[in-house]
């Protein structure tokens, strides 16, 4: 049987990476979907029907060096979901939308909001409802398991699943190339 997804890159190439780099040098805001990036697409229901799913320690501590830094973080998901919402809390996410699959007006209320263009986001999707927004942000990013249509729109397809570290290495990314990484490492020195 086939795959249809291409072979995982270890990193990307030096024309990519150039671009990447440009591309992550203006950014301002970073905004993501939930399920599907910053979880696996997999929701586990309990037996009151309350569904659970797990975040990555990684992702949150990308999420906490980006704000950090003073590059604000947002939700923007399609499930509006208690576990979401407490995870936003506990990581002081700026910016939390959920419940509404028109992500495109959502994106151009929180830039009017914070005075942003378009080409100062960054944004991290997985799904066809997510492409309205990664066609039209500065940076747009998504995990190895993407739909077809979303991996060919994007900047970068980080060779990881959803759930394991793809905002982490999106954050990384940017800290690195405005050479915030210096001082993210000192705290640790």
């Amino acid at each position: 049987m086939t795959s249809l997804l291409p072979p995982p890159q270890p990193c990307p190439s030096d024309e990519i990476l150039g671009e990447l780099h440009e591309r992550a040098m203006g950014i301002r805001l970073v905004l993501t979907d939930v399920d599907g990036v910053l979880t696996s697409s997999h929701l586990y229901y309990g037996h009151e029907g309350i569904h659970l799913r797990g975040f990555s320690t990684r992702d949150g501590a990308g999420i906490n060096w980006l704000t950090q830094c003073g590059i604000p973080v947002g939700f923007i998901s399609a499930l509006d979901a208690p576990s979401t919402r407490q995870r936003a809390r506990d990581l002081h996410v700026a910016e939390v939308h959920l419940g509404s699959g028109a992500k495109l007006p959502i994106l151009d209320d929180i830039c009017a909001r914070r005075g942003l263009g378009r080409h100062q986001v960054a944004y991290l999707g997985d799904d066809l409802h997510d492409l309205p927004v990664l066609n039209r942000v500065g940076l747009s990013i998504c995990p190895m398991y993407a739909a077809r249509e979303v991996r060919a729109a994007c900047h970068w397809t980080v060779p990881v699943a959803g759930g394991d570290g793809v905002f982490r290495a999106a954050a990384e990314l940017i800290l690195r190339t405005q050479d915030r990484w210096p001082g993210i490492l000192a705290e640790f020195a």
